[in-house]
């Protein structure tokens, strides 16, 4: 007997959940249009005609598909590099910011540092601050090299160690800023919160609501002056109408951050004292007054007559930290003129000071205020802190009349000064930056110089 394989089963068309190559659609398609252009056998050209469209509809859409594809791979690829990207400029941002941090915390980490600074004397090692000179440790690593005005020290570009990668060489894979925090204006500095009065302790309810509203009301004064150094020259730039808005602005800011309900005003001798009526109309943007502290710079945003024009120009000059005073070594002139026309205590003379004009035509203080920007320039490209105590700060004031010849005298009431304003730095910002290509990362870090812990840190 004589086995027969069974016979082949006729060749079946492909899958249709398999879309055919595009060579062999294009080949099918070619196929069929000449077959439907011979018409030597009669009684075809009906059957011909249908298989010219469809094989025009399988081109469409197998071209189609092999569109689709294309882009979603082309898409694929561009979003892994681009994580690629962020991720490495991720690390590299935060290189730079360990890289800040142990050089703000360089005294306390590094004991041998702080005998090899107190050659200098244990005043001038005291009064040094490292942290300034920061984000020249970071240069370092980030490029290789170390310079000291201009002058090439060291070459490290050899070593694994220095360097960050970046795709770019003439780009550096990261750097850094640091300011004071304390530079800034602290808008929780009014904030409130209710005093806890026990019935049964012997003290008196009402004298502990006494001290607590004075206390809210010096803060209140301090956060108003500061406020209205930046605020008040904006009229003259056309974002206030009069004088009364940036009043009006500054109040409602101090009352959404306290703890009472209740408006605040000024009365007739210029002092803080507690109005009546509700703290604002609230109700329309479909929230409240916050009545405890802002979280964040943004949240001043949320305060009634804060445009964002205001908001832009000032927000890098606002903090919600609690800095104490400011720092009168990197603060913005405008505050330090506020606080120092408010410390003048006669109008006449005050007026005198910070509203006539010069003979230069412009307010003595204001020449004052420039000297000091220049004088603080100076001695910080020299790696010199411009004011050590607070005595140099008000001896600088008190001379400046008599040594440019202006004849009207600073007389500025040094205590009040010295409640608001200090040489201390209590904490710093750190802004690291991290590149790979053409993508940035930002990584802004608020440090406590006293204990070197992170207080906030977020990328951008």
């Amino acid at each position: 007997m004589v086995l027969r394989s069974a016979p082949r089963a006729a060749s079946l068309p492909r899958s249709a959940t398999r879309p055919l190559p595009l060579r062999e659609a294009f080949r099918v398609a070619g196929g069929a249009v000449k077959d439907t252009v011979r018409a030597d056998v009669p009684g075809t050209s009906k059957r011909r005609g249908l298989a010219l469209i469809l094989a025009l509809i399988i081109v469409a859409i197998v071209s189609a598909l092999s569109a689709q594809f294309t882009y979603h791979t082309r898409t694929n690829l561009w979003m892994s590099g681009n994580l690629y990207a962020s991720t490495q400029a991720y690390f590299n941002a935060r290189s730079s910011t360990k890289i800040a941090l142990l050089a703000v915390n360089a005294k306390k980490n590094f004991p041998e540092m702080q005998k090899f600074l107190n050659l200098m004397g244990s005043a001038a090692a005291q009064r040094l601050e490292i942290w300034q000179r920061a984000c020249d440790f970071v240069n370092i690593f980030a490029t290789g090299k170390a310079e000291f005005f201009g002058i090439a020290l060291l070459d490290f570009t050899s070593e694994k160690a220095v360097g960050g990668k970046n795709t770019k060489a003439d780009v550096p894979a990261f750097t850094c800023s640091v300011t004071s925090e304390d530079a800034r204006v602290n808008v929780n500095r009014a904030s409130t919160v209710a005093p806890v009065i026990d019935p049964n302790q012997p003290l008196n309810p009402q004298a502990i609501q006494g001290a607590a509203l004075a206390n809210q009301q010096r803060a209140a004064a301090q956060l108003y002056v500061q406020l209205g150094g930046l605020l008040h020259p904006m009229i003259d730039a056309g974002l206030f109408a009069s004088d009364q808005e940036v009043i009006d602005l500054i109040l409602a800011i101090i009352d959404y951050t306290d703890a009472d309900d209740t408006k605040s005003e000024i009365d007739q001798s210029g002092n803080f004292a507690q109005g009546s009526g509700g703290e604002g109309d609230y109700g329309k943007y479909g929230y409240r007054t916050k009545n405890a502290k802002m979280d964040t710079v943004g949240e001043v945003q949320l305060v009634e007559g804060m445009t964002s024009d205001v908001y832009c120009k000032i927000r890098d000059k606002l903090t919600v930290f609690s800095t104490d005073k400011v720092n009168v070594n990197d603060a913005d002139p405008l505050v330090i003129k506020g606080i120092l026309c408010q410390a003048i205590e006669q109008d006449i003379e005050r007026a005198q000071v910070c509203l006539a004009p010069g003979p230069n035509g412009i307010p003595p203080i204001d020449e004052a205020i420039i000297a000091m920007e220049n004088c603080r320039q100076v001695k910080k490209s020299v790696y010199s802190t411009p004011f050590t105590s607070m005595s140099r700060f008000h001896e600088f004031f008190r001379q400046f009349p008599a040594v440019m010849g202006s004849g009207v005298p600073f007389n500025i009431n040094t205590s009040i000064v010295s409640q608001q304003l200090g040489v201390t730095t209590k904490m710093v910002r750190i802004e690291a930056t991290g590149v790979y290509g053409d993508t940035t990362r930002k990584m802004v870090s608020i440090v406590d110089t006293s204990t070197g812990a992170l207080v906030n840190y977020h990328y951008e």
